[in-house]
């Protein structure tokens, strides 16, 4: 059952030393798959510093923001559970609130069956808090949580969207505790400021579980975690093979503080850090807002005449920094009249297409159908609290690095991209 509310600082490093694998150890298919290569990978650009960056540009921002901080908490580890992922796999089923045919590629991670769970005479009330039903991305995150509620009759789930505010996710969670609800998961846009009421609720028994990006609590029951460091060292490794390692930047990013963009922006910089010949022009924070990229880029387009990369730390950012090129008419604007390198995040539909059709050059895959891992983690919180499961769900449930998508195959750091037409994952209309 369905209940719908339309207006309703980093984790300590010690929480990156829990290990992500608590029920079965990694079968050998795991170590050759995409997930492990990539984590290959970020172990050779995960301890390039500041210090030890070349590229006075990259090692100034780097700096600045602090990244090696952030990405030195960030866990990078195995699947939880043995769990070896492969394209093609997963549900297929119609958005609840986006009514967009979905493939979420997760649905057999930390399984459950289908019917009542738990204890079959009651029904467990959940909440579900995020932000952002007017963004793809998020409409998408709380579709597969929607879904997976609705596999099992005796779960409530009360979908509610914080609407950006801070203050209002707290709100709602701090009402939850009141009614006694029996789990909580949530979508925090800034880690800081949720650390307290997680806090809280886990101090009144109720477990809970944060899905992609962080809180500051360091008691949360488990995070359900995706591949940010596999997002910014593949748009490093893609951009250092397209380009030769120059050329001018504007960078267009998510949040300050989020870990979106602590670990993507970072790990990109890690990458490029000792190729001296990128330039960073401009570095913006457009906070997921495509009004905000278009204008970030435009502005950019007019104060440089030189910028050759566009990077941007998201989809909805793609898609703004391509209008404001489009509209400026400057896609082939780049040195000689080469066309601009656009690096993307996110796989949604619209995205794939100018993949597809040679807009946007790659795009680091990042899938927001985590929703019904999160639900699925927290029952499982619920039954361990009952004694109904012998072993909680691990600390960490990362969920798996996933193959860069570009218009051609090819091959980036060892590791074959896919195309958009093997891409059975995309989200949000366009498709």
């Amino acid at each position: 059952m369905i209940g719908y509310k339309k207006s309703a600082l980093r984790m300590a490093a010690a929480l990156a030393g829990y290990a992500c694998v608590s029920f079965a150890s990694v079968s050998a298919d795991a170590q050759e798959s995409v997930h492990t290569q990539l984590n290959g990978i970020i172990k050779q650009y995960g301890g390039v510093t500041g210090a030890s960056m070349t590229n006075p540009d990259v090692k100034k921002l780097f700096d600045k923001d602090g990244f090696s901080d952030y990405l030195a908490d960030y866990p990078v580890g195995n699947l939880a559970l043995g769990y070896v992922w492969k394209v093609g796999m997963g549900a297929t089923f119609t958005g609840h609130y986006s009514k967009v045919k979905i493939k979420a590629p997760f649905t057999d991670y930390v399984p459950l069956p289908d019917g009542p769970v738990l204890n079959p005479k009651k029904t467990y009330r959940i909440g579900f808090v995020f932000h952002g039903f007017n963004n793809p991305w998020l409409m998408s995150l709380a579709d597969t949580a929607a879904w997976e509620a609705a596999r099992h009759p005796n779960v409530q789930i009360d979908i509610v969207d914080a609407q950006f505010d801070d203050n209002r996710m707290s709100q709602v969670i701090d009402g939850w505790i009141a009614k006694k609800y029996d789990g909580i998961v949530l979508w925090p846009n800034r880690e800081a400021p949720m650390g307290p009421p997680v806090d809280r609720a886990i101090a009144a028994g109720i477990p809970v579980v944060s899905v992609d990006r962080r809180t500051s609590s360091t008691k949360i029951s488990s995070e359900v975690m995706g591949n940010f460091y596999a997002n910014g060292v593949q748009q490093g490794i893609y951009l250092q093979q397209a380009t030769g390692g120059q050329g001018n930047l504007i960078m267009n990013r998510k949040d300050l503080g989020s870990t979106a963009d602590a670990i993507r922006s970072g790990a990109f910089l890690q990458t490029i850090g000792k190729s001296n010949g990128y330039h960073i022009l401009a570095s913006y924070q457009v906070n997921s807002d495509r009004t905000l990229a278009f204008k970030a880029t435009a502005d950019a387009l007019q104060a440089y005449k030189n910028i050759s990369v566009v990077f941007n730390a998201g989809g909805e950012e793609a898609m703004g920094a391509l209008d404001a090129i489009r509209e400026a008419k400057r896609l082939n604007s780049g040195p000689g009249g080469k066309k601009l390198v656009i690096l993307a995040d996110d796989d949604a539909n619209e995205v794939l297409k100018e993949v597809k059709d040679g807009n946007i050059d790659m795009v680091a895959p990042y899938t927001p159908l985590i929703g019904d891992v999160g639900v699925r983690v927290v029952l499982e919180h619920i039954g361990f609290k009952e004694g109904l499961i012998k072993q909680a769900p691990p600390k960490l449930v990362l969920t798996p690095n996933l193959p860069m998508i570009t218009r051609t195959k090819m091959k980036i750091g060892g590791i074959e991209t896919v195309t958009p037409d093997e891409w059975p994952y995309g989200y949000g209309p366009g498709k």
